[in-house]
């Protein structure tokens, strides 16, 4: 019974090796097909040119054996010496010194050339998967981005998109130091044939002795990608919430927590670093015993010549020290492969989560919105957001949409712009069902005022022309206007005052009021807004309710609101509570009398 357990055992540890091997060779092939895929022809002048450069090299190494012979080191070139001196015997000295520095030259024009357009390939690279990760997370849907760590978003973003490009370049410039082996081999092989393929079989033998090692090193490394991942999303957090920790006092909490994970990723990183180092020096070891036997072997059990053995040892000294960098190489990229392999699935996760393209028109806007049985769940919610909501809201007419915190009136209002999938039931603007392309082509009619205003790190001016980028002056002036935010004509750099990280040199009913001006720019069939004065003061929200009473008739507005003053504008109510409609008793009359 022990007997079959151990073989289990080591059954279980073989096919666990198995599966490590398999996984590094799918996510090495797949970062080569990657980079193939984006550099195409430009990836084939790398290889050409690395392969170019290493015959030269290994020319280089021929001139050895007439260079000796002519130095009169040598008098007899012995074996496959004397077949490579041949190609020289009429240059004499001069000639052969000649040669040398044009190969010096060509040598140097070609890594020029190649350093150049490896440099290109590798930038093209990181652009092109920053790019593709980008515009993949830009076209999720809604629920899509919500189940995603925004901290894991920009780390992806940002630093493991680098990660990626430094694979490449490892990838490139492994595959420069791989063309030089072959030629350095066939050199070895015309001077002595059975000397290489001894010398060839030892490599492999060590390659394979390495090859748990390197198993190792790939297994640490995955774990140290998914340790510093999860650091920098937990310090993103941390610098998000910052406000919160500060209230209560729990700046020293979240230290000692950061201090214990910091520590934990050290010793991770040291374990990694010493499987590395071990790794190295090992094979420099076996490397030098390797060399001492070879040299052992040539001369007294071979008896190669002196010209042969020098050359053969300049040789397989060059081809030892290309597989020692090759070597470490391999397992720089080794450390790298997980995150390619990460971002990867992250960018085929995004891109199975996109939404549909718009294929027509936005729908128009002429009569109502019908919503008919209505219902959404959240994910992993335990019960429904909205039940069997039926709804009307008029066309250019002010609805305001109520009910007590939790209702449901926001994940409404988000239906109601096409942010969201209905669960059940349908969304109806006019004759035209909001689904598919429908949905987020009806997006270019809405407008929206959030209760939490947010600004980009920007000028006024470039945060007004997201809405329409085309919109000249007059018109950001005529939308500010609109919005009561006159401020802006007061500050020192006006329309180009730059308003600070998610606009917070702005006080809050500034911010408002700008996000406001955004969204009337847009010129929009219904506006949205979730609470949007209930950061204006009195004088500014009595500004702000006069644009909405101007707006009545002319366009559609959906107000998400507790205050009675907003309310007061409605032409209509919906009342929710717990995700229900329940009746609501009608708006005072004086406001179905606006003009």
């Amino acid at each position: 019974m022990d007997q079959d357990r151990g073989e289990g055992g080591a059954r279980i540890a073989g096919s666990g090796a198995r599966a490590v091997a398999g996984s590094v060779r799918s996510q090495a092939l797949a970062l080569v097909r990657d980079v193939i895929r984006t550099g195409g022809r430009r990836f084939w002048l790398v290889a050409l040119l690395a392969t170019a450069a290493a015959v030269l090299q290994g020319g280089g190494v021929v001139l050895l054996v007439p260079l000796l012979h002519h130095l009169e080191l040598v008098t007899a070139p012995a074996g496959g010496a004397e077949g490579l001196r041949a190609p020289f015997a009429g240059l004499g000295l001069g000639g052969i010194l000649a040669f040398y520095v044009v190969a010096v030259a060509g040598i140097a024009g070609i890594q020029y050339a190649h350093a150049v357009t490896s440099t290109g390939l590798v930038l093209d690279y990181g652009d092109s998967l920053r790019r593709r990760l980008h515009q993949a997370v830009m076209a999720m849907g809604w629920e899509g981005v919500m189940a995603q760590r925004g901290a894991d978003l920009t780390h992806a973003l940002t630093a493991e998109v680098g990660q990626c490009g430094y694979a490449v370049t490892l990838l490139l410039n492994l595959l420069s130091s791989g063309v030089q082996v072959p030629a350095l081999l066939a050199v070895a092989v015309a001077l002595s044939p059975r000397f290489t393929v001894g010398t060839v079989v030892l490599a492999g033998v060590i390659a394979v002795a390495m090859a748990p090692l390197n198993r190792r090193a790939h297994a640490l490394a995955t774990a140290q990608a998914t340790a510093n991942r999860e650091l920098h999303a937990e310090v993103a957090d941390e610098l998000a919430g910052l406000r919160v920790l500060k209230v209560l006092r729990a700046e020293a909490v979240r230290a000692q927590a950061l201090a214990e994970r910091v520590a934990r990723l050290r010793q991770s990183h040291l374990v990694q670093i010493r499987a590395y180092a071990a790794a190295s020096r090992l094979q420099q070891l076996v490397a030098a015993i390797a060399a001492a036997v070879g040299v052992w072997v040539g001369v007294w059990i071979l008896g190669l010549g002196l010209a042969d053995m020098l050359v053969l040892v300049l040789a397989f000294g060059r081809i030892m020290m290309v597989a020692t960098r090759m070597q470490e190489q391999a397992r720089q990229i080794l450390r790298v492969l997980p995150v390619h392999s990460v971002l990867s699935q992250r960018l085929a996760e995004f891109r199975a989560a996109a939404e549909p393209r718009p294929v027509a028109p936005p729908p128009e806007l002429r009569r109502e919105i019908r919503l008919e049985g209505l219902g959404y769940w959240h994910r992993n919610a335990t019960a429904a957001t909205l039940q069997d909501v039926d709804a009307v809201i008029p066309a250019f007419a002010t609805t305001a949409l109520v009910g007590s915190s939790g209702a449901g009136k926001s994940t409404l209002a988000d239906l109601v712009m096409g942010l969201t999938t209905p669960s059940q039931g349908v969304i109806r603007v006019d004759d035209t069902v909001l689904d598919g392309p429908a949905r987020v082509a009806w997006r270019a009619r809405v407008g929206y005022v959030p209760q939490d205003p947010f600004l980009f790190h920007d000028t006024i001016r470039r945060n007004l022309l997201l809405a329409r980028p085309d919109a000249a002056e007059p018109a950001l002036w005529r939308a500010l206007d609109a919005a009561a935010a006159d401020f802006v004509r007061h500050l020192p750099q006006g329309l180009d005052t730059v308003v600070g990280d998610r606009g917070l040199r702005l006080s809050g009913g500034e911010r408002q009021r700008i996000v406001l001006a955004r969204a009337l720019l847009q010129q929009p069939m219904i506006l949205v807004l979730d609470e949007a004065t209930s950061a204006l003061d009195q004088d500014t929200e009595t500004r702000v309710l006069q644009t909405l009473r101007q707006l009545h008739g002319r366009m559609t507005v959906l107000v998400i609101a507790h205050r009675a003053s907003t309310i007061a504008l409605a032409d209509h109510l919906i009342r929710l509570e717990a995700g229900i409609v329940v009746p609501a008793a009608a708006p005072a009359p004086a406001s179905r009398g606006m003009t």
